[in-house]
């Protein structure tokens, strides 16, 4: 027998998901915003309009409920700026040390 077709992945499907993945980290660290970089963070509304209604429907601690999640200011060059700043800060820590 074949298998069921699964239900079309939608906008408000994909941002419940992100959503829900969203909410055990900002449980975890009580982070007030998360950050969603990338292409992912170029969809604009079409995926932060169904998220926020998400988040107010599924989150139950008041502090996750009032999370924001934000595209990245960089865009699509987000990882590889935060990369580059995470390198520049190991370096200057091992050149600390080293002149210690």
């Amino acid at each position: 027998p074949a298998l069921p077709t699964p239900p079309p992945i939608t906008a408000t499907s994909s941002s419940t998901r992100v959503a829900v993945a969203a909410m055990p980290a900002a449980t975890l660290v009580e982070i007030d915003v998360a950050v969603i970089g990338g292409g992912v963070g170029k969809a604009g509304e079409v995926l932060f309009a169904p998220l926020r209604t998400a988040l107010k429907t599924y989150a139950t601690l008041s502090f996750v409920q009032r999370l924001e999640i934000v595209p990245a200011q960089m865009g699509t060059d987000a990882g590889l700026v935060g990369a580059a700043a995470a390198a520049l800060t190991r370096r200057a820590d091992d050149t600390a040390e080293a002149s210690v």
